[in-house]
């Protein structure tokens, strides 16, 4: 199963991550093509750039449907 969703608010992870590139969106979603969901990619928007990560790489910021 798939862990984000297209307008999910995710921070990135780790130590190195510039402040601005920190918080973002989910724009899209890009199934592996062998169907493993681990390696799914996800391309996030944090308002002056996109750039696509795994979900190893990110974290969900709590909403209001209460996920973690």
């Amino acid at each position: 199963m798939r862990r984000f969703k297209l307008g999910d608010r995710v921070e990135r992870m780790g130590a190195l991550v510039p402040t601005w590139m920190k918080i973002g969106m989910i724009t899209k979603v890009i199934p592996n093509k062998d169907g493993f969901d681990w390696a799914t990619q996800y391309e996030v928007d944090f308002g002056q750039r996109t750039e696509t990560f795994y979900q190893t790489e990110l974290s969900l910021i709590n909403g209001a449907d209460g996920r973690d």
